[in-house]
């Protein structure tokens, strides 16, 4: 083993991110079963009262942006480590991926494919497919 192998193996912060990682997937999964239970009483709700309470919403919105800040954190997008390390999230996720060096930026665009799926777009070569599916439906001589 080499000497960088063997030091990036025995580095405690890595060690320690990666059990915070461990803590955070538990605490995601019980997020999300939170989430299930609110758009179930939701859906109850409106079948009983005909409309959503709410006082519920802004709830379900914290909570998804809870979710949305861990799953950052486990995909190494962002060093920022979720509440309790933080404020929990108040409203909509205000996301910085695009201002600092090695995160993640989104470049892709979204078209549709025969106005019946949404589909995200990345790169030319894709696009070009695309292109190139919907020419040959509409031209009967492309086999």
């Amino acid at each position: 083993m080499d000497d960088k192998t063997k030091a990036t193996l025995t580095n405690l912060a890595t060690w320690k991110r990666g059990l915070f990682m461990v803590v955070f997937a538990i605490i995601s999964g019980v997020a999300k079963l939170i989430v299930t239970l609110v758009a179930v009483f939701q859906f109850v709700t409106v079948l009983f009262k005909g409309q959503v309470n709410e006082s519920v919403i802004p709830f379900g919105q914290n909570l998804s942006t809870y979710i949305y800040q861990i799953t950052l954190f486990l995909t190494f997008n962002t060093d920022d480590m979720p509440f309790p390390f933080m404020d929990f999230p108040d409203g909509a996720p205000k996301s910085n991926l695009n201002e600092g060096e090695g995160e993640y930026m989104a470049a892709s665009e979204t078209t549709t494919k025969n106005n019946e799926q949404v589909i995200n777009v990345a790169d030319e070569d894709i696009k070009n497919e695309t292109a190139a599916e919907n020419n040959s439906k509409d031209d009967p001589l492309t086999v």
